[in-house]
C-alpha cells in the first residue's frame, strides 16, 4: 500500500477496508461486465444485502457519531444503490471501476468511497467534517454539507480538504477514463462488522479491479488491522 492514510483519534467505531489499484484501465463497461453486474444485482433482489436491516442501522449509527444526519438525500451510498436495484429495470452502467465498486457496496451493505489518487494525493486523513465544510459532488454544482460526516481528506499545505464520504464523493477526485490509480475505502462499523467480513469484501473489490479494469497492482489493507 503506497497511500498513507491516518485516522483522527476523535473518530469512533470506524474500520475501513482500503483497496489501492494502479496501472489500471478505466473505461465504459463491456458487455461481460454489464452482465456480471446484472447477475449480482439479481442476487440481492432475491434476498437482501449481507447483514440486512441490522447492518443498515449500524452504518447509519456510525455516520451519526460525528453529528451528521444520514437520512433523506443524505442517506449512505449503499442505500441509494439498494433503491436503484429495486426500482430500475436496467442497472446503470457508468465506468468499469465504478460499476464493480457499486455491486460490492450493494452486496455488502456497506458504503464505499472511490477517489482518484492523481488529485487526492498519496497522504490522506479520515476525520469528521467541520461546521461549514462542503464540496461539489456533481457536474451540476450541487454541494454536500459534510459537517459531522466521516470524510476522507486530502492535504493542501497545512489544511485538509474533504474529498470522499460514505454518502457522496467530491467531483474533484471522482475517477475518469484518464485515471490509472485509485483508492477505494469501504466504511464499516467495527461494532457490527467482523474483520474477516470486511476483508472478504475488500478482497472482492480488489478482484474486480484486477478482472474488469486490468489493474496490474492491487493492494488491500484494513485499518485498524484487527479488532
Amino acid at each position: 500500500m503506497t497511500v498513507q492514510l491516518t485516522m483522527d483519534p476523535a473518530v469512533v467505531d470506524l474500520a475501513v477496508g482500503l483497496v489501492e489499484a494502479s496501472d489500471m484501465t478505466i473505461a465504459p463497461p463491456d458487455a461481460a461486465l454489464i452482465e456480471y453486474c446484472q447477475t449480482c444485482v439479481a442476487r440481492v433482489r432475491e434476498s437482501e444485502p449481507e447483514g440486512g436491516e441490522s447492518r443498515r442501522q449500524a452504518v447509519r449509527n456510525l455516520l451519526r457519531a460525528g453529528g451528521f444526519k444520514p437520512s433523506g438525500r443524505n442517506k449512505p451510498a449503499q442505500e441509494y444503490l439498494l433503491r436503484t436495484a429495486a426500482d430500475a429495470q436496467q442497472w446503470p452502467a457508468i465506468l468499469n471501476a465504478v460499476d464493480v465498486l457499486n455491486v460490492v457496496s450493494l452486496g455488502s451493505g456497506l458504503p464505499i468511497s472511490l477517489v482518484a489518487l492523481a488529485r487526492a494525493g498519496m497522504s490522506l486523513l479520515i476525520r469528521y467534517g467541520a461546521p461549514g465544510e462542503a464540496f461539489i459532488f456533481n457536474q451540476a454544482g450541487q454541494e454536500l454539507d459534510v459537517a459531522g460526516l466521516l470524510s476522507i481528506c486530502r492535504y493542501d499545505g497545512d489544511r485538509t480538504i474533504p474529498v470522499g464520504t460514505p454518502v457522496k464523493d467530491s467531483q474533484f477526485t471522482k475517477v475518469t477514463a484518464a485515471d490509472t490509480q485509485v483508492l477505494a475505502c469501504i466504511f464499516a462499523p467495527r461494532s457490527a462488522v467482523p474483520a474477516d467480513t470486511l476483508r472478504h469484501w475488500a478482497d472482492e473489490l480488489a478482484a474486480g479491479f484486477r478482472n474488469w479494469c486490468a489493474a496490474r497492482q492491487v493492494c488491500v489493507s484494513l485499518e485498524p488491522a484487527a479488532w
